[in-house]
């Protein structure tokens, strides 16, 4: 009776080391900004590099056993067909292979390509993207009227924008963006 092989405990390990960085990554970046984002999930623009990670392990890990599967059944019967020009497929490459279509996917997941080639989508300082970021009134803003509010934005930097809201908000209060009214954010006090 054979022994099995560990190549196949090994393939199992990288794909459940995979999820768990993938759940990991996942979980840091909740915060965009915080450290857990910056430390943990290894934000590299809009992806996240400990994610790509995972997804390289997952898809390795996939292709790892299928390529036990397929070795296990031996060589192919027949005369084999010529190689190609680059040499052909062999199984064995196939861990490698489906861990970077994992990894392209990963990426390709979270990075808004469609904002690469259509100015007209939501990007970077419209006020939909900052739709949930708490800021800080720096001068009051009447009800219906406008007032000033300073927050960061996705790299760091204080910004400082004109902003309404429906109730009374006095200077130095923390609000939260909830939405927009015409061109300005609109905001709303955090709750105590």
């Amino acid at each position: 009776m054979q022994r099995p092989s560990l190549d196949l405990a090994a393939y199992v390990i990288a794909g459940v080391v995979g999820i768990a960085l993938i759940a990991l990554a996942r979980w840091a970046s909740r915060r965009r900004g915080s450290r857990l984002d910056s430390w943990v999930a290894l934000r590299v623009g809009d992806a996240l590099f400990t994610e790509v990670l995972g997804a390289f392990l997952v898809g390795a890990g996939i292709g790892g056993m299928v390529m036990l599967q397929l070795s296990a059944a031996g060589p192919p019967r027949g005369i084999p067909p010529p190689p190609g020009r680059f040499g052909g497929f062999n199984s064995s490459q196939l861990p490698f292979v489906l861990g970077a279509a994992g990894a392209a996917l990963a990426v390709l997941t979270r990075v808004d390509i469609g904002a690469a080639f259509l100015r007209s989508s939501a990007g970077r300082g419209t006020v939909s993207a900052y739709v949930g970021s708490e800021a800080r009134v720096v001068a009051a803003i009447p009800a219906g009227g406008s007032g000033e509010i300073v927050f960061r934005d996705g790299s760091g930097t204080l910004v400082g924008v004109a902003a309404t809201a429906e109730t009374d908000i006095p200077a130095g209060t923390t609000v939260r963006i909830i939405g927009r009214k015409g061109v300005s954010p609109l905001v709303a006090r955090l709750p105590a």
